[in-house]
């Protein structure tokens, strides 16, 4: 199961990279390449908000710092790789979690139509 879930995480991790990797023509557009750009980018990104203190908008220049180096492609570029993996990210996420919240309501619903109730206002004295 563990295995299961680390397959999940990476896929819903670097497949963003290697898809903005491919939309804007980088060099390196590989599984590994693309692995290694997110782990690079990840470590300049959590630097940057821990020194801008916060402010995590601004890390995700460094972050397209992080994907220029190792994806051979230039600064805009990397930061459009940045852009883009981040909302295919937030949208796998939401996806993932939908499915998952689904399933969940689906069997809030089962659950609440076999649990007996009276329609009918009971008095109290």
């Amino acid at each position: 199961m563990f295995l299961v879930a680390l397959a999940i995480v990476l896929f819903v991790s670097v497949v963003p990279v290697m898809i903005g990797a491919r939309i804007v023509g980088a060099r390196r557009n590989g599984f590994w390449i693309s692995f290694g750009a997110l782990l690079l980018a990840s470590v300049m990104y959590w630097f940057a908000v821990r020194t801008f203190h916060g402010l995590g908008l601004l890390a995700i220049f460094a972050s397209a710092l992080g994907y220029m180096l190792v994806l051979d492609t230039s600064y805009l570029r990397g930061l459009a790789i940045a852009v883009i993996q981040a909302v295919l990210s937030v949208v796998l996420v939401v996806v993932i979690a939908m499915t998952a919240l689904g399933g969940a309501i689906h069997g809030m619903k089962d659950l609440m139509r076999h649990i007996p109730y009276s329609s009918e206002q009971t008095q109290s004295v």
